[in-house]
């Protein structure tokens, strides 16, 4: 059935085709970025994170994983429908219902409305899962400009689907007065960087723990615009004083286990980004990121 919604690359992941017999991860891209409210370009990210991700060694030193010797599966594009997000979001829940089943799917966007779609499929497939979502923004508006599906709104709309305390969103630095209201009064948990520069790395990672701790179930969602712009500045609504490079990886690190099903890379802008800084580091958390969850696997 997915098949029907899949449009193959020539560009494949890392430029290495995995073996779905020895992976268990699936990778695919969601050129859609119909709902971005600053600057459109997102669509163009799949390929760019590709590109640059062939380029890169394919070795973890904090995993001490060598991902080459068992690259992710790229199935290819969910075909999407420019100018539509609900048929847009309808495709990809259906591919990701399909992978949800048999595998631990790998969501390259787009802007964050994707992941709307991708939890959509994951409820259909019987999946329940608890949400970390890294991000600069809350996302929790009721609607943006009356449109209650734009990328402003994917946290809020998530929460109708799995819960508020269900999710917790870290490094948050951007939000409107009404959505944190919202989100005290619906129990919606969030980790300010304010919060996260007042304490240690330590405090930030056990913070996550605790919080994750009765989860059975996570799915992660990494809009790239919780790094700091000197390291992502091609995102398509930059904020000043983020995360660095390597207190995300870290953290992703000290995290990461066999209960993650799933993970999205969202928001990263090509159009605008200073060669192709952004999508290289895109390319990069998402290799470690699949790194660990295989050392994890192999350690359960």
């Amino acid at each position: 059935m997915k098949e029907l919604y899949l449009i193959p690359t020539p560009y494949v992941f890392m430029g290495v085709q995995g073996n779905p017999d020895k992976s268990p991860f699936s990778l695919y891209g969601v050129p859609f970025d119909s709902t971005n409210s600053f600057r459109g370009g997102s669509r163009f990210a799949p390929l760019h994170i590709r590109v640059a991700s062939q380029s890169l060694e394919a070795y973890s030193f904090r995993a001490s994983f060598n991902l080459e010797t068992n690259p992710p599966v790229d199935e290819g594009d969910i075909f999407v429908v420019h100018g539509s997000t609900e048929l847009s979001l309808r495709n990809i829940s259906l591919v990701s219902e399909e992978s949800f089943r048999s595998r631990k799917p790998v969501f390259i966007g787009g802007d964050h409305t994707i992941t709307y779609g991708v939890i959509e499929g994951a409820l259909r497939a019987g999946i329940r899962p608890c949400l970390l979502i890294f991000d600069a923004h809350l996302d929790f508006r009721n609607d943006y400009l009356g449109y209650k599906f734009s990328h402003a709104c994917v946290t809020r709309r998530l929460s109708e689907r799995v819960g508020a305390d269900n999710i917790v969103v870290a490094g948050v630095r951007a939000a409107d007065q009404s959505e944190i209201k919202g989100a005290k009064q619906l129990g919606l948990k969030y980790i300010s960087m304010l919060d996260i520069m007042r304490g240690t790395s330590r405090d930030f990672v056990r913070r996550l723990r605790n919080t994750l701790e009765g989860c059975k179930q996570i799915y992660l969602s990494i809009d790239m615009d919780v790094v700091d712009p000197a390291y992502a500045p091609g995102v398509a609504t930059p904020e000043p004083e983020g995360l660095t490079t390597s207190q995300l990886l870290n953290t992703l690190y000290n995290i990461m286990d066999e209960r993650f099903i799933g993970m999205d890379v969202v928001e990263v802008d090509p159009t605008i980004d200073l060669s192709d800084i952004t999508s290289f580091l895109a390319a990069r958390i998402i290799m470690e990121a699949i790194s660990y969850l295989h050392t994890a696997l192999s350690n359960k």
